[in-house]
């Protein structure tokens, strides 16, 4: 089946009656109602591209293919948009790449000078092989042939067999391509032929560098009927896959010591099965009935392999770790941003290393009011402290840090409908890159309101409300009046698509949630027991009505600062001979994530690592319920909640919202786009402490993103020692300088972040002077606080490699009283000159640190890791 080219989201919503507005505030829509066109959600999900975009020729038979890359330098772990032009259209059948597609890796190494006019990597050093790394196989028509999957590049019994090429397993036939880490170890043989799920014990997947949950490769992209494609890459850095070792020192180097690996995407560009199969048996006279089978790594296929070099921000942190560190701790939104300036701050060791632990904003804010050893000296909130809660003799001063915005992420690709119109046929497993929610379909999506959040293995209890409400988010007519594309799709994975990945624990962010939906009228009805137009009923147990929740409290007073999974039903499953599994409840039927960053990993990965899957085999009640696999390539549906960085560091789209009170039929629904941000920030105002601006969901603003947030830094300058307040100040300077410059390198501030207004770069320099020049009031107590005046330009940039730690406090141009009050017997006083010590090591941002913040997992490396599980589609997965 040919399919048509890739239209622009404008294009598309023009034909389906979509009017598109671009304002001062960003991008805008307004719907009126009709039938679903196809394509009308847009399909253009490509990344921008940036100053080292990079496009690259084919060879041969592949000569008029041009692959081009949307970024190659200053690389982290992130998505990247890989297009091309000049291809064939993909032939599906058998399965959906029978012929003419793409396959993609991230590989290391010099290049092994086997093709001059393109150097790259050798194959050996590729993460491959590991889509259908499980002991079921990749599934039948939804990857290309399982061996065109794997790294078996021949058999010992084909003809033409060389055993010098590969590694040949003598228990079998299969001669395998070896993967070889950057550090030297050599995995020959990927799985274990012998294995037997009924045995405990053992693994079917023998590669621990790689697996099918922590693969980035891509087995089949799709080309249309144009010669036109485009997919998302997931870059990894060394944190993320050890075999590779990108952006880190990890290469050893003859003569001893190390180097950084040079690091590669490779694109092998697959032809028609004849051309690809030759000289195996799957290549004689009728070659198209097998479709393509044949490794992606075996010499005749790789010598048409396209590489593209990259280049990653160092991984290694440049910071002394023998210096002592300076704490800071709050919000994760203000995560991504101080995780670029924290290694800029400490080059040149004018300043120690600050380290950051992603906590709790009610944590975050308890620590400072009442810090006790170990308490980080600055915070990061999205609201302040409240009067009363600190010692006023110690005033809070407020810096602006950060401006960005909570999103609703996704990752959707088309599944259409056995009877949707040919056009949408031919859209199958191409991404959605629009969708419109409202603060009524949010609360839908919080309050395990959906038939499918509660129907626990398939399983539907016998609630009354449940009668009238809908499976999922894409069968609820009230999406589909503002998503009428969806109309013509199904869903295959419809748990994941009846709510969303959510952060456990208080924060900030949740609140800022929460009040988006229940400032507005239609969402408070809802929630308050009036059903829906089409009949949907709230979940009791979010009832906003002191009758209705059978808790005898109504929910939402006060607003939550959290998102409770409070529905009772559990799922038992049938005894297994004498093990009876453990009860599956609605925390296990869809977990919380580690964090906003972490939801936006997994949604891009489409895979949650939830104990959902029944195992037969089970020897204990805790062995009953395996970790699910990744959904599968064009079948991916999944909703989270995370922040614009996050949003843009992996590649997910992100909804447009209505306003909160734009309940009319030509309400409007707002993209987060940077002039959204910026008009959202505009739009906020000082609630009770005068010098901090809180979201004012209820102010006039139609251009404005309605889940803007600002991040303040909060710091007691006269509760820490001088020179924690000198390194604190400098680095409220820097964050309010160098800091607000947009771009991609270490140091900068990172796209999905936009830059603060000059008013609020203001208040954050006279904060960081007001944090040095702050002094008590004569003798002691109350009675007014007074401060050194205040300089008009602080005169030194931070960070400056010519500032000694003894003279940080010169960097902000301004004096530095010689005593201050220890913070908790953590900090002695210090005065300037007096060296700081080594006594705690330091990383270079501390992100696996929990304090206080009931997270459920650490977000080490930035990543969540899950054991490899078997995958398989189920039948029941996909519903109308």
């Amino acid at each position: 089946m040919k399919r048509r080219g890739v239209l622009g989201a404008a294009a598309l919503a023009v034909s389906a009656g979509l009017t598109l507005a671009a304002t001062a505030g960003g991008i805008t829509a307004s719907f009126a109602t009709g039938s679903p066109v196809p394509g009308s959600q847009g399909t253009d999900t490509a990344l921008p591209n940036t100053a080292s975009r990079v496009t690259v020729s084919g060879r041969g038979r592949f000569s008029s293919l041009r692959i081009s890359v949307n970024q190659t330098e200053k690389l982290a772990n992130q998505a990247v948009s890989i297009t091309w032009t000049g291809g064939e259209p993909t032939v599906q059948g058998p399965g959906r790449f029978a012929a003419n597609f793409m396959q993609i890796f991230q590989c290391w190494g010099d290049d092994d000078a086997a093709i001059p006019d393109n150097p790259g990597p050798p194959p050996e050093q590729c993460v491959q092989g590991a889509v259908g790394g499980n002991y079921n196989g990749p599934p039948a028509g939804v990857y290309p042939n399982v061996l065109a999957t794997s790294r078996v590049i021949f058999r010992s019994d084909w003809a033409g067999y060389d055993p010098t090429v590969g590694f040949t397993d003598s228990r079998t036939t299969n001669v395998w391509r070896p993967f070889r880490s950057v550090t030297g170890d050599v995995v020959n043989v990927h799985a274990n032929p012998n294995f037997n799920p009924a045995i405990v014990g053992g693994n079917y997947w023998l590669n621990s560098y790689f697996n099918e949950i922590t693969t980035n490769e891509i087995a089949g992209a799709t080309t249309d009927a144009q010669g036109n494609g485009a997919d998302l890459f997931q870059l990894n850095t060394g944190n993320q896959s050890t075999g590779l070792g990108c952006g880190q020192r990890v290469q050893p180097v003859e003569g001893g010591g190390k180097k950084v690996p040079q690091c590669w995407i490779v694109v092998v560009p697959r032809g028609t099965a004849a051309e690809e199969n030759a000289g195996t048996p799957f290549g004689g006279a009728r070659p198209e009935q097998f479709g393509v089978a044949t490794s992606p790594l075996s010499p005749l296929v790789w010598a048409n392999r396209i590489a593209i070099p990259l280049s990653f921000n160092p991984v290694d942190s440049p910071c002394d770790i023998r210096k002592q560190d300076r704490r800071i701790a709050g919000s994760e939104v203000a995560l991504t941003a101080i995780g670029s300036w924290q290694p800029a701050l400490c080059t040149g060791g004018g300043l120690p290393p600050f380290s950051y632990a992603t906590i709790g904003d009610d944590a975050a804010r308890g620590q400072l009011a009442n810090p006790v050893e170990g308490s980080p000296g600055l915070v990061v909130v999205s609201r302040p402290l409240a009067s009363g809660t600190y010692d006023t003799t110690k005033p809070i001063v407020y810096a602006p840090l950060t401006a960005s915005g909570l999103v609703v992420g996704f990752n959707v690709e088309r599944v259409p409908k056995v009877d949707a119109p040919q056009e949408e046929q031919e859209l199958a497993g191409v991404r959605v890159a629009t969708m419109k929610l409202t603060p009524r379909l949010i609360a839908k999506l919080l309050t395990q309101s959906y038939v499918r959040s509660v129907a626990i293995n398939g399983e539907i209890p016998s609630f009354s409300w449940l009668a009238d409400n809908a499976l999922h988010l894409g069968t609820d007519p009230d999406f589909l009046q503002f998503n009428p594309e969806f109309a013509l799709l199904q869903n295959s994975s419809p748990r994941n698509f009846s709510g969303m990945q959510l952060p456990s624990g208080p924060s900030d962010a949740a609140k800022q949630l929460w009040n988006y939906v229940l400032d507005d009228p239609e969402a408070k009805s809802w929630l308050s027991g009036v059903p829906d137009p089409w009949g949907m009923k709230v979940n009791p147990v979010y009832a906003a009505d002191v009758v209705l929740n059978p808790s005898g409290v109504a929910f939402g007073e006060p607003v939550p600062n959290s998102f409770p999974k409070s529905d009772p039903y559990c799922y038992q499953a049938p005894s297994l001979g004498s093990v009876v599994p453990a009860p599956l409840c609605g925390t296990e039927w869809l977990p919380y994530t580690g964090g906003l960053m972490n939801g936006a990993q997994i949604t891009r990965a489409a895979a949650d690592g939830a104990r959902v899957e029944f195992n037969i085999y089970a020897a204990t009640p805790a062995d009953a319920w395996k970790r699910e696999g990744p959904q599968l390539a064009g079948y991916r549906s999944m909703l989270t909640l995370t922040d614009t960085p996050s949003a843009f560091q992996y590649g997910l789209q992100t909804a447009w919202l209505s306003r909160p009170g734009d309940n009319g039929e030509s309400r409007r629904f707002i993209a987060p786009t940077n002039d959204a941000l910026v008009a959202g920030v505009a739009a906020m105002a000082p609630g009770e402490e005068p010098t901090f601006l809180e979201p004012k969901l209820s102010t006039p603003a139609p251009d404005a993103y309605p889940l803007t947030t600002l991040t303040y830094a909060a710091i007691s300058p006269l509760a820490i020692s001088t020179a924690a307040r000198a390194d604190y100040a400098a680095f409220l300077k820097y964050a309010a300088e160098q800091g607000q410059q947009a771009g991609l390198a270490l140091g900068d501030l990172p796209p999905g972040y936009v830059p603060l207004s000059e008013t609020l770069k203001a208040q954050a320099t006279e904060a960081a002077a007001k944090v040095l020049s702050m002094r008590a009031p004569p003798g002691g107590g109350g009675g007014g606080f007074f401060t050194t005046t205040i300089p008009e330009t602080l005169d030194s940039t931070v960070p400056d490699t010519s500032i000694p730690t003894s003279s940080t406090a010169a960097a902000i141009g301004t004096s530095v009283p010689e005593t201050s009050l220890a913070l908790g017997g953590a900090e002695r006083p210090l005065t300037p000159g007096t060296s700081l010590g080594s006594s705690r090591l330091t990383a270079l941002v501390l992100l696996a640190l929990l304090v206080g913040s009931g997270l459920a997992a650490a977000l080490t490396s930035r990543e969540t890791l899950i054991p490899a599980v078997r995958r398989r589609l189920p039948s029941r997965w996909v519903e109308q």
